[in-house]
């Protein structure tokens, strides 16, 4: 009986062990870089972007396996992520209050 417990338990856990470790994988690697260290393609597309608004700082990170940059832009009372790949195409953007709640 208890080895029939304990083989129970195991088979119940695995699964939630299994997703507890593609959270993990899927976590953002995150570095704070400084604009003049991305590609130049990437800086004038944050720049473009931008449009002239203050620009806080630059991450580097991981998305799919393609190094993509986020610049966080101070626009008006908000703080706006703008994602660009190394070529300076925009991948996308959004707001940093949003992706903190």
């Amino acid at each position: 009986m208890r080895l029939r417990n304990l083989l129970l338990i195991a088979a119940l856990a695995a699964p939630s062990a299994s997703v507890a470790t593609r959270a993990l994988a899927d976590e953002k690697d995150e570095h704070v870089v400084k604009l003049s260290q991305i590609p130049a393609p990437a800086q004038e597309a944050i720049y473009r972007e931008a449009k002239g608004a203050p620009i806080l700082k630059v991450e580097t990170e991981k998305e799919g396996g393609q190094t993509v940059y986020e610049a966080h832009v101070k626009q008006g009372s908000k703080e706006i992520g703008i994602v660009v790949d190394a070529e300076g195409t925009l991948i996308g953007r959004h707001s940093e209050q949003d992706e903190k709640e």
